[in-house]
């Protein structure tokens, strides 16, 4: 069975105020997991920015779901490279060769 791999947004930065918007997030900090079939999880994470909003997809702030923020972020990232570090992480987890 393949690895689970999900995002969960742990905070971001916005400028209060960018152009005409207000609370214009810039940063997108993140956690990456990978669980196996038998639970065991791991996780890497780090922050990513994020264009400027023009006036066709600016969502206010208080509107955001981490779904949104999310689609934001996988399509410029490297999630196969991820994925991999995470499957080695896993692998290591299950298979120690070091104590």
């Amino acid at each position: 069975m393949a690895n689970t791999y999900y995002f969960k947004i742990n905070a971001v930065d916005a400028y209060t105020q960018k152009d005409d918007f207000q609370n214009v997030v810039y940063n997108v900090h993140w956690s990456y997991f990978a669980e196996d079939e038998n639970g065991n999880k791991v996780s890497m994470i780090g922050v990513q920015s994020v264009s400027e909003p023009n006036s066709e997809n600016f969502t206010p702030y208080e509107q955001l779901t981490q779904a949104d923020v999310i689609s934001w972020i996988e399509p410029i990232m490297h999630l196969e490279a991820m994925q991999q570090n995470l499957d080695n992480q896993l692998f290591e987890l299950v298979n120690p060769t070091k104590v």
